[in-house]
């Protein structure tokens, strides 16, 4: 599942938010022609980058990643992700 954002720096984006190839099919070459199909997208649809989270303990993934040339911005860029549940919206919205 992905989509397309923007970033006011980098312009266009896609943002790739759930990838998961199920265990017994790993190791077939399925991650890489599903990546491969991505780029081909974000290049067609004039993307600077493609962007996607991957939690700290997932190795695997974040190892798969880094050997086919992406950035930890964590590391790279020093970007942290921050979120506001629904309680502090509802907060914020009523000016509380």
């Amino acid at each position: 599942m992905y989509y397309f954002t923007y970033d006011p720096w980098i312009g266009k984006l896609l943002y790739l938010e759930d990838f998961y190839v199920m265990e017994p099919y790993r190791g077939l070459g399925i991650g890489s022609e599903i990546l491969k199909t991505l780029s081909q997208i974000a290049i067609k649809t004039n993307c600077s980058c493609m962007h996607f989270l991957v939690v700290i303990w997932n190795k695997p993934s974040i190892e798969y990643y880094v050997r086919r040339g992406a950035l930890d911005l964590s590391t790279e860029e020093g970007w942290h992700l921050f979120r506001f549940d629904k309680e502090n919206l509802l907060r914020m919205a009523t000016g509380a």
